[in-house]
């Protein structure tokens, strides 16, 4: 065993209560630590398969999310899994625009390679590239095709794509910097949204072109779901309304639901397995349109609005909310 590898073996068991012997075997065996099964994707579009890694890979990810993918960089446009910005800053950053593009990648999770991540974290941080290796292997799963992909279900996902990206989000930024084009991108999902007529035929042959270029990851569009739309007609975006007064909603229909599931929840009608997911529907809906919150507040009375933020809920409210798709 080289010097590289003890030196990961002693910065595991150094904050973790393994030997030696337990964390090589860990390392070695990371990989095929996940449980795998299928959810169904929203509009009848197949099945998404999720890699879960057991509870013990799940700590030491955090924890290498925590020494090592924290300080690497990650692009000011990067919208999802990050402190302080949301899916409605994402919209909201385009609600004033007339023009609006909506780009969406395919198979975005899996088309992260291990070899991608090495390559980023010896040229970020230094690393030698043993040491980046190994950590892969603690991050990335083996698919069907026996390659180290990155997988949908693991803590340290997001994190590892937002920083992947950096370089595509650095050239396509200064891209629309120079064109007058705002860009934000949340997760898979590109939005880019302009007052300039054709601009956005230009940055979407643009960003095919990038993608060809940039050293990795190496992804792919999902043409079905490029979508081109103006002020003229109901623009969505991330599963939110961009109206065209410039501002974001949540509209109507799901306005209309949550207001039914306050009442019944009032009345006491309200099924017990909704609660968590009432209580969620309303955490986010504080960041896109408080107002509607205080008058469901008013409706529910305080003793019910307070009971039911007491309940505890573990869900992230953006799993909440139906997006154009997910990762």
């Amino acid at each position: 065993m080289d010097a590289t590898n003890s030196q990961l073996l002693e910065l595991l068991c150094e904050e973790h209560p393994f030997t030696r012997a337990e964390a090589w075997e860990l390392i070695r065996s990371a990989p095929k630590r996940y449980k795998v099964h299928f959810i169904e994707k929203r509009n009848g579009r197949g099945r998404r398969l999720i890699a879960q890694p057991t509870a013990e890979l799940k700590t030491i990810q955090r924890w290498i999310v925590n020494k090592f993918i924290a300080p690497l960089p990650v692009h000011d446009v990067a919208m999802a899994y990050r402190p302080g910005k949301n899916i409605a800053d994402h919209a909201r950053s385009h609600a004033g625009n007339k023009y609006l593009l909506k780009i969406d990648f395919k198979d975005f999770f899996p088309s992260i390679r291990a070899r991608d991540f090495t390559r980023h974290i010896v040229k970020h941080l230094g690393v030698n590239t043993r040491l980046a290796s190994e950590l892969a292997l603690l991050l990335f799963r083996k698919d069907e095709n026996k390659r180290l992909s990155l997988s949908i279900g693991a803590p340290s996902s997001p994190s590892i794509s937002n920083t992947l990206m950096y370089e595509f989000d650095c050239k396509l930024s200064e891209y629309c910097k120079e064109n007058e084009i705002t860009y934000t991108r949340y997760a898979d999902d590109l939005a880019l949204s302009t007052n300039k007529p054709h601009q956005l035929d230009k940055a979407n042959e643009y960003i095919r072109e990038l993608l060809n270029c940039v050293k990795y990851p190496r992804i792919m569009i999902n043409p079905e779901k490029t979508v081109f739309t103006s002020k003229k007609f109901q623009r969505q975006l991330t599963g939110l309304i961009l109206s065209s007064e410039g501002k974001v909603s949540l509209g109507r229909e799901r306005k209309r639901l949550i207001r039914v599931m306050a009442d019944h929840y009032r009345k006491e009608k309200l099924d017990p397995n909704l609660h968590t997911q009432l209580k969620g529907w309303l955490a986010f809906s504080l960041s896109v349109e408080p107002d509607f919150v205080r008058n469901i507040r008013a409706l529910m009375g305080e003793e019910y609005y307070s009971k039911l933020i007491s309940i505890d809920v573990k869900v992230a409210t953006e799993q909440l909310i139906p997006a154009d798709d997910e990762t």
